[in-house]
């Protein structure tokens, strides 16, 4: 999760004197988009069959065994659910609907200080290149799934191609980003091109097999907790507000410098949370470090 080759990431074990060593920013932060940005599964939420969740479940676990490529497993999900325009203009306004607490408000704050923001999501291009720049983020830093959409029949599969083509004409739409396991990190190292030590925040298995394109990921618990995730993170963010999220990319100093100014709110929010224990380590070494820095 760390990158080890790194001094300034990576610290000595017990011993070494950490509060010599300043809690450093994160000039580019990542988000995941479903249940991190919006408490909303995306295209998830039209399994309504038990029998479908089970195939999904079961496909995820394909993609992060490196068993399935993961265009073949988002083929696939959308094969199996083939959403109809209106579903996916529905799924467009709950990710507004139910957007997680402070998650705006930590958006301008980071775009106030001129800080880098991207998402890299497994979930429909559509909604959620639009609930992005609804939050102000740049649409030239936003990765989701493109497909193959009949504009006519307003389906994903039918009319015009045979599923089986549809399959094989979004499997090509990215081919050499998403082809493998770990293909969120190879957009992270892609597409990412802003240079600074990145942080990446999400709740998923497919942003755990990412942390090694960034300097920290850390996990979202605030809407889902999935153990397996928030396990093996080197921090966690337990509370259902993103505004901790402000202190791990800025740094504790520079959210104090917010206090007062256009985005106090969610810097006081932020700075109570903080004190409240909303951030968890898993790293010592980054508990203590994060520590000494308050």
């Amino acid at each position: 999760m760390l990158n080890q080759g790194r001094n300034d990431v990576h610290l000595a074990g017990e011993g070494s004197n950490l509060k010599q060593v300043p809690w450093r920013s994160f000039p580019v932060t990542i988000f995941d988009c479903d249940s991190t940005l919006s408490a909303v599964e995306g295209i998830e939420e039209l399994a309504t069959e038990p029998t479908d969740r089970e195939r999904i479940a079961e496909l995820t676990d394909s993609a992060m065994a490196g068993d399935m490529a993961l265009e073949d497993v988002y083929g696939e999900r959308l094969s199996l659910l083939q959403p109809t325009r209106a579903q996916v203009t529905a799924i467009r306004e709950r990710y507004k609907a139910n957007v997680v607490t402070h998650a705006k408000e930590v958006m301008a704050a980071l775009h106030f200080v001129e800080h880098q923001t991207w998402v890299v999501s497994g979930g429909l291009a559509q909604p959620v290149m639009e609930f992005a720049t609804w939050l102000g983020i740049d649409p030239a830093n936003v990765h989701a799934v493109h497909t193959e959409f009949d504009p006519f029949e307003g389906t994903w599969w039918e009319a015009h191609c045979p599923q089986a083509q549809g399959r094989a004409r979004y499997a090509d739409h990215d081919r050499g980003h998403l082809t493998s396991s770990t293909g969120k990190a190879e957009v992270i190292r892609s597409r990412v091109t802003t240079p600074g030590r990145r942080l990446l925040i999400g709740d998923g298995v497919s942003d755990l097999a990412a942390a090694d394109a960034v300097d920290l990921f850390v996990a979202f618990a605030g809407v889902v907790d999935r153990p397996s995730v928030t396990e093996a993170a080197p921090a966690v963010i337990t509370s259902p507000s993103l505004a901790p999220t402000l202190a791990l990319a800025l740094g504790p100093d520079e959210v104090k410098e917010l206090i007062g100014g256009p985005h106090d709110d969610v810097a006081r929010a932020c700075w109570d949370l903080v004190n409240e224990g909303a951030i968890r380590f898993n790293d010592k070494a980054l508990e203590s470090r994060f520590n000494s820095s308050l």
